[in-house]
């Protein structure tokens, strides 16, 4: 794991060799395709736009990009005898992605006309459960609606950020925007968890009872998470996260919140990385084409997205993949396979964004703890937790049927005892280091500790018994009783 926390650290600086890369290898038409000289894509353009994000690179090569793109989706999705590459849902998916990788330029002139069009698609070749991978094809595509899903919930994010009644261009506004997209969140999110699997992942194709498929896993999972955690118009959740049937397919529905889906479908993830955390696996779903997930980067990233702390060691294997698929000569990463290692957009963008996850997550949970607000202490809030005897904790959340034993350490229990027994507005920090005679530079490291051992009693649920709060302008930590987290 040293060596892979070592390239972590060398994220930010490798992130920013390969933009400069990219962008010396820009096309002509603004675009890029798979390799440094293959052909421009919509695809691979979108990916290098999010690269360049992380990257903070803007200016033209971001507007030479998004031309590019403004002008290729609708020409791209003209049936074949027309002069176009067919109608696939993957080229409006991807290409709205990118045309949103960049808000600050939705003013450019084309981009929003070209959102709009891809909206308008969407909203006319809706098949039953989602989008399909062709049209024409009855089979609803996990991977095509699972992107569709993500890139309209950026979207409305982006939206709401605008605020309401924002005109776009002479025939686009906010409101009448927002309007066409969150029913088409609700069609794909419907479709998603109607596939979904009792055991928290999804298979490799629709309606026909697959082996379960980590890549198609972590796609659902990257899009559900992205609709249950945007923000309204006034900083409420943009997505009412109540208990929704999922599953039918093959089996009875169930009742379940998005958010639960989520943590569970990274538990899977993490059980089963024997089956990513080296590999690449091909999408069956797609005919005609060679199409490949990067798995070892998709589900790291998911797996993190869903809660679990980048530094754990099941997913150790796969950072060492992805610090070894650095190319230091060529600035990029590397994409492993049969004909030999190959530097790729596609390995730049799954190794960035698995990176860029990591990197927030750790900055959520590490040091800088005490930024996290009391908003993100949990996807499955605690109803109650009490002290018991013999260093345990009881925990009562939603949906997991009675009281639930955590069992500490004497330090953790003595973190617990001096926070639950100090004032309900929290206990500051210093005091919190007095009583257990430690630095108070110590805290957010046992603070860490504690709350992981209450989500490893709740099967995983990203729940936490303490959370960061300012006392009379100083930095603690309070309980979380029902009151506080709301």
């Amino acid at each position: 794991m040293r060596k892979a926390r070592a390239g972590l650290l060398a994220f930010e600086t490798r992130a920013a060799e390969a933009a400069r890369t990219l962008l010396h290898h820009q096309g002509h038409d603004g675009g890029w395709g798979l390799t440094l000289t293959s052909v421009s894509s919509i695809v691979n353009t979108s990916e290098v736009l999010s690269v360049l994000r992380v990257a903070k690179i803007a200016g033209q090569p971001v507007r030479r990009a998004l031309g590019f793109l403004t002008d290729a989706i609708p020409e791209h999705c003209r049936p074949r005898h027309k002069g176009g590459r067919g109608e696939h849902t993957r080229f409006v998916a991807f290409g709205l992605a990118g045309l949103l990788s960049h808000p600050r330029f939705f003013h450019q002139e084309g981009v929003a006309e070209a959102v709009a069009w891809c909206v308008g698609w969407f909203a006319d070749h809706r098949v039953d459960h989602g989008w399909p991978e062709v049209l024409g094809l009855d089979d609803t595509s996990l991977h095509q609606t699972a992107s569709t899903v993500r890139g309209l919930a950026q979207l409305r994010d982006i939206l709401h950020e605008l605020g309401p009644g924002l005109v776009l261009s002479s025939e686009v506004d906010t409101t009448s925007m927002l309007a066409r997209v969150e029913p088409l969140i609700d069609h794909g999110v419907h479709g998603l968890i109607y596939h979904r699997r009792a055991s928290g992942a999804w298979g490799w194709r629709t309606y026909v009872d697959t082996d379960p498929s980590p890549s198609k896993t972590a796609l659902c999972l990257l899009a559900l998470s992205a609709v249950a955690s945007g923000a309204g118009p006034e900083g409420e959740p943009a997505y009412r996260d109540t208990p929704r049937d999922m599953g039918g397919v093959h089996g009875p529905a169930y009742k379940k919140r998005l958010s639960e889906a989520v943590v569970e479908a990274g538990q899977w993830l993490v059980r089963n990385r024997h089956r990513w955390e080296t590999f690449v696996e091909d999408d069956k779903d797609v005919q005609g084409t060679a199409w490949e997930h990067l798995a070892y980067a998709l589900c790291t990233q998911a797996a993190v997205r869903a809660g679990v702390d980048p530094r754990d060691p099941r997913l150790s294997k796969a950072w060492q993949l992805i610090d070894d698929l650095w190319d230091p000569e060529v600035a990029m990463w590397n994409e492993p396979g049969a004909s030999g290692k190959r530097a790729t957009v596609r390995a730049a963008y799954s190794t960035v964004s698995a990176c860029r996850e990591a990197r927030g997550r750790l900055a959520r949970i590490g040091l800088g703890e005490e930024s996290v607000s009391a908003d993100e202490i949990t996807a499955v809030p605690l109803v109650s937790a009490e002290l018991a005897e013999d260093h345990t904790v009881l925990l009562t959340a939603p949906d997991i049927g009675g009281p639930v034993r955590c069992e500490l350490s004497q330090r953790l229990f003595d973190l617990a005892k001096a926070v639950h027994d100090g004032p309900g507005e929290g206990l500051p920090t210093e005091r919190i280091a007095r009583a257990l005679f430690v630095a108070p530079s110590s805290v957010p490291k046992y603070v860490q500790r504690l709350n992981q051992a209450v989500s490893a009693a709740l099967g995983g649920a990203p729940a936490r018994l303490l959370y960061a709060v300012n006392v009379s302008g100083v930095g603690g930590y309070a309980w979380a009783r029902s009151e506080a987290t709301g």
